[in-house]
């Protein structure tokens, strides 16, 4: 019986990690081989898969806080290992910044999370799922102006984006929905285009010294001589085309 009960004992006092598969699932091998990524082994892009695969045990696991934590913690420290070697991730940077942030928004660090979600920007300035969640992010801590704002940042970006023009709107944006950027600047690119460049005399001087034997184009052009028409008939009857004088 003591037997058991130090058993028992034993395992309520050891710490969550030490009852919690670590090990990568066949799912979650899966999962990371689809990323691009060994599955949970070892190597630095191993850190990433951990990070995912973490964070969604932790997704699954919500109703269990204690172990949710866990699996959080683990997860923000594999990003941060990402976040700390930028020359060996390289594009996965901003993806890492995502992650991080969604993982401390689930544990409540919302100041922390929205300075992910604008660390990410830098990596993924047209992606309107980081618009939308840094508009949510505001608008749950009360930030309703803030959250309008990055609603509107985000359609310049991507127009035709349905969630962040359901959040304009429930932000209190108003009709019509603000104008793209990429439509803006494609307009100002057409008119430089349409726009006649004037040409510098210098451009024209050299030109005419290039070609010395090209005819150039004066503004005064030489005029033919004036007809002069033949002179016909005599002084007495000056029509008569066949009379000699």
């Amino acid at each position: 019986m003591n037997k058991y009960l130090m058993g028992a004992l034993l395992l309520t006092s050891m710490p969550v990690w030490a009852v919690l598969p670590h090990g990568a699932t066949p799912a979650e091998v899966a999962m990371c081989e689809a990323y691009g990524m060994p599955g949970g082994g070892g190597r630095y892009q191993g850190h990433y898969c951990d990070a995912l695969r973490f964070t969604n045990r932790a997704y699954s696991s919500m109703r269990n806080k204690s172990d949710m934590k866990y699996y959080l913690e683990v997860a923000i420290d594999n990003f941060n290992y990402v976040l700390n070697r930028p020359n060996e991730f390289g594009g996965r940077i901003g993806d890492a910044h995502v992650g991080k942030a969604r993982a401390l928004k689930m544990l409540g660090r919302k100041a922390e999370a929205a300075a992910e979600f604008n660390k990410a920007l830098n990596y993924r300035l047209n992606s309107p799922d980081v618009y939308q969640a840094l508009a949510d992010q505001y608008y749950e801590t009360g930030n309703k102006e803030k959250a309008l704002e990055k609603a509107i940042e985000g359609l310049k970006r991507n127009p035709n984006s349905k969630g962040l023009k359901r959040r304009y709107i429930e932000f209190g944006g108003k009709l019509p929905y603000p104008d793209a950027v990429a439509e803006s600047m494609s307009e100002e690119s057409d008119k430089g285009a349409n726009k006649p460049e004037a040409v510098p005399k210098s451009a024209v001087a050299a030109g005419q010294a290039s070609e010395p034997n090209k005819q150039t184009v004066t503004t005064e052009q030489e005029q033919p001589p004036e007809y002069v028409p033949p002179k016909i008939g005599t002084p007495s009857n000056p029509y008569c085309r066949f009379c000699v004088e």
